[in-house]
């Protein structure tokens, strides 16, 4: 039976760390120590498996298979992960764990929105999966589907108040 580092449940090495630690305490400076570089590196090791399986997750919802940083559709493949932030006519700020995920989106992203019939801006933040797009209204809604996606993420954002 193998046991790799690939299939250690992702809370494992913190929990050993933090609990050896914590028995050193009254074991010597040498053994606390120890343990506490053992943490130090252990935690490191949470966050490289934990932003692997993020962006695992991530490819695996976007249907990327081999290619992970080709987008086919950028919109439609994490659309169903935005929540609406704050909405007024004309600017929408949307976030998405997936943005701050997969940073090699934002130049895709900003240009196949900014294509769309009324927007002025698509503005991606990575660090924080933030999407601001600022739009002209009236031109925007001169499109149905455009019309219609507008008044949904105002219904959405209503309903965080």
């Amino acid at each position: 039976m193998q046991c790799g580092l690939k299939n250690l449940p992702l809370g494992i090495p913190m929990t050993v760390a933090s609990v050896g630690t914590l028995a050193t305490l009254c074991a010597g400076k040498k053994f606390h120590v120890g343990f506490g570089i053992a943490w130090a590196a252990l935690s490191f090791l949470h966050g490289w498996q934990h932003h692997k399986k993020m962006q695992a997750d991530a490819c695996r919802f976007a249907g990327c298979g081999e290619k992970k940083a080709e987008i086919v559709d950028p919109l439609k493949n994490i659309a169903a992960s935005f929540q609406v932030d704050s909405y007024v006519p004309g600017r929408v700020r949307l976030r998405s764990g997936m943005l701050a995920a997969n940073p090699q989106w934002k130049k895709p992203l900003e240009d196949y929105l900014q294509s769309f019939t009324g927007v002025k801006a698509a503005v991606i933040t990575p660090l924080t999966g933030s999407l601001l797009i600022t739009y002209d209204p009236e031109e925007l809604r001169q499109k149905p589907k455009l019309s219609q996606l507008e008044q949904q993420l105002a219904e959405l954002a209503a309903g965080r108040i």
